[in-house]
């Protein structure tokens, strides 16, 4: 599974209510940057776990374990990740 580091919340205009909307930035492992409604993540996720959410920036025919991205505040749980050995569904 890869990781995405929390970079910053910024504030953009909806193009199609015209509202604020609050993204969620996000730096993946592989590069790339990405943000999320943090509204959606607000609610869809606990505040005391690392989201899972399916990785942007993974092809449909890559393994199933690299499908996914956590969204983490920093890399300590990456390290942690790298030296546990994690049970795989």
């Amino acid at each position: 599974m890869n990781t995405a580091k929390f970079v910053k919340e910024i504030t953009v205009i909806d193009p199609d209510s015209k509202g604020e909307v609050e993204l969620t930035v996000y730096k993946h492992e592989g590069g790339g940057i990405f943000a999320m409604d943090s509204s959606f993540l607000d609610q869809c996720f606990d505040e005391d776990n690392y989201p899972v959410i399916p990785d942007p920036f993974s092809a449909n025919d890559v393994v199933k374990e690299t499908q996914y991205v956590m969204l983490v505040e920093d890399n300590r749980i990456s390290n942690f990740i790298s030296s546990v050995d994690l049970k795989q569904d």
